[in-house]
């Protein structure tokens, strides 16, 4: 249960939980993790993932993979997160290099074009695969692009007819763009029920997902806009919870009690100016020595619905700093694999410390990660 735990940390120390922070403020393990969600299931246990220093352009290997792909992690500036073929890798290499030398676009698509004439860059076959994927609602979430150099419409039997207003809408069908050019490439939407752009009904429908059915119908939905961290209140209610619309990066939806909310409006606004997880810390350290933020109580509530079979499907977790199995009488005997199959019972994580909670897997039968 590492990523409950890591969860609790955050939530207790005033990290927010909307929004991903910069590579530099999580694990290497995280940030791997975070790089290959644009791939299939299948490719991403052994993708090789990989940074570039932004003053050299020199690569650095994060996790050196055994399949046919390699992964970037989200690129602040653009907000994109990339897998493509290795293939492709020496021409992301010269990029990122020319790119550190203050070369302007124009002038690295020329010295790429230029090696690639030379022979010391690979001509990118036909058919090569990349991974993009995005986390905001102007443009498709997640979408595959397949490189068919040459390819029309005839040859292919694929439309031109765009489809980025219907993939926005989740309803997508892949299209040919740039027809008979040497960049002639297929636009793939993958229609992920997590990554799909959707309405503000939908967003709040599946928000309180994790909630009690007594405490839905008034629960507050709420996201953050992550260029400049202000709060977007999807729907106000009138009752003691908070939710926020499903998480693809973290593969989870949560709900909190509204006490925490200033605590979360503080950090998703520090992260939006760039500050990093040890300021934000500080920050809601500061805020809570002063009384201008909130502490957990205890008995607090928070409510997890997960969008994976690895882990509790449904987990609500209640906060009870400092609590013993003694003070409590709660088991500290984890319950995960019981859980996993339906039959899970509470436990106390983290016993006698700050972070002590108990984990209440709920053994709902739509819900359960039973198989």
């Amino acid at each position: 249960m590492r990523s409950v735990v890591s969860l609790l940390v955050v939530v207790l120390t005033g990290a927010t939980l909307a929004g991903s922070a910069g590579a530099q403020d999580q694990s290497v393990e995280q940030t791997i993790a975070a790089a290959v969600l644009p791939l299939p299931e299948d490719l991403k246990a052994d993708a090789t993932v990989v940074t570039y220093e932004p003053q050299t352009g020199a690569r650095k290997v994060l996790r050196q993979g055994t399949n046919i792909v390699e992964c970037q992690p989200e690129d602040l500036a653009t907000g994109f997160t990339r897998c493509y073929n290795k293939v492709l890798a020496p021409r992301n290499d010269l990029t990122a290099k020319l790119r550190a030398e203050g070369q302007s676009s124009e002038a690295i698509q020329t010295a790429v074009a230029a090696a690639i004439e030379a022979g010391t860059i690979s001509e990118t076959p036909s058919g090569t695969m990349t991974y993009r994927l995005y986390k905001k609602d102007d443009r498709i979430r997640l979408l595959w692009v397949m490189r068919v150099p040459g390819a029309t419409p005839e040859s292919v039997g694929i439309s031109t007819d765009s489809q980025r207003d219907n993939a926005l809408n989740g309803e997508g069908r892949p299209w040919l763009m740039r027809p008979g050019t040497s960049g002639a490439h297929v636009m793939i939407p993958i229609n992920n029920t997590l990554w799909s752009n959707k309405s503000v009904e939908q967003k709040v429908a599946e928000a309180v997902l994790p909630l009690p059915e007594d405490l839905k119908a008034d629960a507050t939905v709420v996201t953050y806009d992550p260029d400049t961290g202000a709060r977007v209140v999807l729907r106000q209610g009138t009752n003691q919870v908070e939710c926020y619309p499903p998480d693809p990066a973290s593969q989870q939806t949560i709900c909190f009690n509204q006490r925490g909310a200033p605590l979360r409006d503080l950090s998703a606004k520090l992260r939006a100016e760039g500050k990093s997880a040890a300021e934000i810390r500080a920050a809601t350290a500061a805020g809570r020595e002063a009384g201008t933020l909130p502490s957990p109580s205890f008995g607090e509530m928070m409510y997890l619905l997960r969008h994976n079979d690895r882990q509790i499907k449904l987990l609500w977790v209640m906060v009870v700093p400092g609590a013993t199995p003694e003070s409590i009488g709660v088991s500290t005997v984890s319950q995960r694999n019981n859980a996993l199959n339906g039959e899970g019972r509470p436990w106390l994580m983290r016993p006698g410390t700050p972070g002590a909670h108990i984990m209440i897997p709920i053994n709902n039968t739509p819900l359960s990660s039973g198989r």
